[in-house]
């Protein structure tokens, strides 16, 4: 989701928002409301309360004080307390309050004077006086015939001698005796106007109060929205700026280390380069030994660790020196740093950093004890002024510590650059060498070792500059560093199928013809399609022609030789695995590529002996070749007493000086035809 859209997603109210908004502005009213309706109701109520009660007062002081003005022993009319109520109950009252307001003087049940309690209730409440004449008044509030009506009931007491005479000479019997509850007054008063009234000002308090909270909800929601706005963008920024330094680092940055990757690395390095004082600046190139076999027998999360503590290990060697570590890619480090101080010295950080890659470490139920092989350069002492350069040089240093038997350190000397400039020149040469067939093939004979019967040539290539002969490891290490090594296997195929053809046309003898091709030529996609013209254009039969590969070449790149030697295998091709035994090849992997012939490293010939550990492991394997069908070539053979130890059965094949040195073409013609006329005098003879 884009950042915009978040924006407004938080930022704009919602409808339920609104809505929530009025609910509560809605509920805040109705509590004022209600809150105003109850204490405007409780108001009214306790005004006509004291009303009705005053009322009554003053009723009882009108009579109490008429009878203190009377003779004494003169009676007071019973009809008098009534007039006295009708009076103050109508005057200072308004036209409203006459109309509503009435007073009743019942009398006991079963004694009244003329006036009796209209309804049970009142009956009850007479009697509840008459069994508790100190209880308080009574106020009560009823509906009524459709209206509200308020009542105050308060005793009636005898409280002079001439009311009870009174009574008691109306009543002719003696029934009431000073204080004596002889009835009550009853004030009741229409109250539904002041109902009303109190309702309406409460829907109006209702209304202003749903206004108010609305407009006050309304503004407090606007200022939540401004703030979430503000927030959003606040958030949003800072999500932005978060991903962006994510990305920046990751651009920069090793994402399983965190170490600088190769790119901040070339830029620290380049940096470093353009100060004024950088003849004391080193780089060093670390790669990891056996770091493969880590990953094939534990398992990749656990060359993921390794990766992860040899950097933490390598940053902790770099503490006290001025400089970074970085990865490069895979389990290749690289280390730039100023010897300023006698830690920062080449020797002194390599050993430290041999040192600290020696101790173990613990991955689950394992134990890895990293090593590493360091190559280090120093700036003042390559004759460039390149960045490149000066890492190559490192990659050279490297590339010589790995040559010595890897876990160690090697420092760029003259000695090396002096093989750098040699392998560049050789790498500008050599392209245009193989295009222009400058190079050139020779053949080395192979021999049934029975009787010496011709059987075929190994080609080998050969090739001279500026009057120097290049031998074929150097010049095919440099073609398989440059991406040429293609052009040359594939040029090398090409003239020695050529030269078999016609040397196969000129004898009648077929002439067998073996080539070495590299593991780096197997990576191309098209190589059963170009030996397929080879073939096409050389009127090679396939069947004359062997594809020799190395044991390293055949595991590290299985699967592709495999299903290229197939391939070629279904069209008559003959495929051999060459240096048997130099390698880490596997019973496994010989039965599932079904070489047609092994090739037995002169290794196991040099010092071969009667009953010797060699001449029992080569006796072993021949016998293991024969059991399985296939052909074994015995190379490195030079003296007649190899021969005797390892002639074997009538199939074994034979290669090496003792037979023939590699030969020119024209030597290896002579070669054939003399062989031949040996071959047809041997049989002459026997006839």
């Amino acid at each position: 989701m884009k950042g915009g859209t978040v924006q407004d997603y938080l930022a704009e109210p919602k409808t339920s928002d609104v809505r929530t908004t009025f609910m509560c502005a809605v509920f805040a009213a109705l509590l004022t409301a209600v809150g105003y309706f109850t204490i405007a109701w409780a108001d009214d109520k306790a005004i006509n309360e004291r009303e009705r009660l005053q009322l009554i007062k003053m009723t009882n002081s009108f009579v109490t004080i008429y009878s203190q003005n009377r003779k004494t022993g003169s009676t007071v009319p019973a009809t008098f307390r009534r007039l006295g109520i009708e009076h103050f109950s109508n005057s200072g009252l308004s036209g409203d309050d006459q109309e509503n307001t009435s007073v009743t003087v019942p009398g006991r049940p079963g004694l009244e004077l003329g006036l009796t309690a209209q309804t049970l209730h009142q009956e009850d409440m007479i009697e509840h006086f008459v069994n508790n004449p100190s209880a308080p008044p009574i106020h009560e509030h009823k509906f009524e015939g459709g209206r509200l009506i308020g009542r105050t009931v308060v005793p009636s007491v005898a409280n002079t001698a001439s009311c009870v005479s009174c009574h008691n000479n109306l009543l002719e019997e003696e029934v009431y005796q000073l204080g004596d509850v002889m009835g009550a007054y009853i004030v009741e008063r229409d109250l539904t106007s002041n109902l009303i009234a109190d309702i309406k000002y409460s829907g109006m308090w209702f209304v202003s109060s749903l206004l108010i909270f609305w407009l006050l909800g309304s503004r407090e929601r606007n200022h939540n929205i401004n703030a979430l706005r503000l927030e959003s963008r606040v958030h949003i920024e800072k999500m932005k700026n978060e991903a962006e330094a994510k990305e920046k680092f990751l651009l920069s940055h090793d994402s399983l280390t965190g170490l600088p990757n190769r790119k901040l690395f070339n830029d620290y390095l380049s940096d470093a380069l353009e100060r004024d004082q950088n003849d004391n600046l080193n780089a060093a190139l670390i790669d990891l030994d056996e770091f493969k076999s880590v990953n094939d027998t534990m398992g990749h999360a656990a060359g993921d660790a390794l990766l992860v503590e040899v950097a933490a290990r390598l940053n902790e060697c770099l503490q006290d020196v001025n400089g970074i570590v970085a990865r490069l890619g895979g389990d290749e480090f690289a280390v730039v740093w100023d010897a300023e101080c006698r830690l920062g010295e080449p020797d002194a950080l390599a050993q430290r950093i041999l040192n600290a890659m020696a101790k173990p470490m613990e991955f689950e139920k394992w134990q890895v004890a990293p090593k590493c092989s360091i190559g280090i350069a120093t700036w003042a002492n390559i004759h460039s002024n390149t960045q490149a350069d000066f890492l190559k040089s490192a990659d050279a240093a490297l590339y010589v510590a790995k040559g010595r038997g890897k876990n160690t350190y090697q420092l760029f000397d003259r000695a090396i650059d002096a093989s750098i400039i040699r392998q560049n020149k050789i790498a500008a040469r050599l392209p245009l060498s193989i295009h222009e067939g400058e190079l050139r093939i020779v053949m080395q004979p192979k021999v049934l070792l029975h009787d010496g019967s011709f059987k075929g040539f190994e080609t080998l290539s050969r090739w001279r500059l500026n009057g120097e002969d290049i031998s074929p490891e150097e010049f095919v290490a440099v073609a398989e560093n440059t991406g040429s090594i293609r052009e040359l296997d594939l040029r090398v195929m090409h003239e020695a199928a050529s030269f078999s053809t016609q040397l196969e046309q000129e004898t009648g003898v077929a002439v067998p013809v073996a080539v070495n091709l590299s593991a780096n030529t197997f990576r191309s996609g098209s190589l059963l399609e170009d030996i397929q013209d080879v073939l096409w254009e050389t009127g090679l039969r396939p069947d004359r022609l062997t594809i020799e590969v190395t044991e390293t070449a055949a595991i590290e790149n299985w699967k592709l030789v495999q299903d290229v030697l197939n391939r070629l295998r279904e069209i008559g091709v003959r495929a051999a695995l060459d240096d048997f035994g130099t390698g880490y090849s596997s019973l496994a992997y010989l039965l599932r590529m079904k070489f047609d012939e092994i090739k037995i490293d002169r290794e196991f010939v040099r010092d071969i002996k009667p009953d010797n550990d060699n001449h029992k492991l080569l006796q072993h394997i021949a016998e293991m070749a024969e059991s399985l069908g296939v052909e074994l070539v015995i190379e490195g053979i030079e003296t007649e007493q190899q021969v005797e130890l390892i002639r074997g059965s009538a199939h074994r094949i034979g290669q090496g000086y003792y037979f023939s040195r590699p030969l020119e073409l024209d030597d290896a013609r002579d070669y054939l035809s003399s062989t031949i006329l040996d071959q047809s005098g041997d049989i002459s003879s026997s006839a």
